[in-house]
């Protein structure tokens, strides 16, 4: 389906009398969980581009998930009933209140649909939401479709360590990815419930026992049973044919693979990318760096007695957004693999 074409003949269209101009793009009542989805111009709002979804009402979960969506600024949730034969019988209407690329409003459109399609959940706008929700954290901390050379640097180790994870935890697919907290702005990167914490650092410097700490906060075990630091030495490359290093996009079809017959685990983890800032729509760039994995992890226990800076006990109240440079030269690397002490 050319959902560009599809707005653009809707936008063409001299307006009804109608606030919505729209065009169904699909529908299925075969199943427990119906749906029917619409492409549509809002002819009051300067031909803004909107989705419709008609679906199973959610509700107040779903009205309270709406109302926190409506109070940012970067998404607007409608709601109003369906005609009262129709099945399902609430239209959700999602709009971006700012322009975007073409190429990345297609791939919300798309991403939205794909999310539609694949929910088990009888209440299908309860994972629609939530991916709204991942693209309101794209689209808040992004200026353009590619990540940074240092951000991917950073994804490349975070989705080691991922996959690392998701491999010793086959039974706790989605519980392993609930805890990567990093791409929702937790202070570290992963959180489990048995109370651990996984900083994961990449450098990429000749050094490889210096890193860069980001803020107080990062290396603040308080709260947690316990910290742990994981170190990747790695280095970035542009590929030449026949090169073996890995890339961001074959990272990402692994754990793609690893998860594939766990459907809430996939949808999360694409709701992860999301947020990260990482589109299949610029994988043919990502496609051009290799990444290789110099050394590493190498892990270290952040206890009281581990070099760092924390709030709670060397900030005055007046100092914030702290960053340095740790050099682990002296630091002891545990022999054991903590990735295989996490507990579900």
């Amino acid at each position: 389906m050319d959902y560009n074409k599809v707005f653009e003949d809707l936008i063409a269209l001299p307006s009804n009398g109608s606030k919505y101009l729209t065009r169904q793009v699909e529908f299925d009542k075969s199943s427990t969980c119906k749906y029917k989805i619409k492409l549509a111009v809002d002819k009051d709002d300067d031909n803004r581009k909107c989705v419709v979804l008609q679906l199973t009402n959610g509700g107040k979960n779903a009205d309270r998930i709406i109302n926190n969506i409506n109070t940012l600024n970067s998404f607007k949730v409608d709601v109003y009933p369906a005609n009262i034969d129709e099945i399902p019988d609430v239209n959700y209407i999602i709009k971006l209140k700012q322009e975007t690329e073409d190429g990345i409003f297609t791939k919300f459109v798309d991403d939205l649909v794909s999310v539609v399609r694949s929910s088990s959940n009888e209440l299908i706008v309860l994972d629609v939401l939530k991916r709204v929700k991942a693209w309101m954290n794209f689209f808040k901390g992004k200026s353009g479709g590619l990540l940074t050379e240092n951000s991917q640097l950073g994804l490349f180790a975070e989705l080691c360590a991922l996959r690392s994870l998701l491999k010793l935890n086959k039974s706790f697919l989605l519980q392993v990815l609930e805890g990567w907290v990093g791409p929702n702005n937790q202070n570290q990167d992963f959180i489990y419930p048995d109370g651990s914490g996984i900083e994961v650092k990449c450098t990429s410097k000749n050094n490889n026992k210096e890193i860069s700490i980001t803020n107080e906060l990062q290396l603040d075990n308080n709260g947690l049973k316990k910290l742990f630091l994981a170190v990747y030495h790695v280095k970035r490359y542009k590929l030449r044919p026949g090169a073996v290093f890995e890339s961001l996009p074959n990272i990402v079809d692994e754990i793609k693979e690893l998860i594939m017959k766990n459907l809430e685990a996939k949808l999360e983890f694409e709701g992860l990318l999301i947020k990260v800032g990482y589109l299949e729509e610029f994988e043919a760039e990502y496609l051009n760096y290799g990444f290789q994995l110099l050394e590493g992890p190498e892990f270290y226990n952040v206890d009281d007695k581990f070099p760092r800076i924390v709030r709670s006990s060397n900030l005055s109240d007046g100092i914030s957004k702290v960053s340095y440079t740790l050099n682990l030269q002296d630091q002891s690397v545990l022999k054991e693999d903590i990735y295989k002490s996490i507990k579900f």
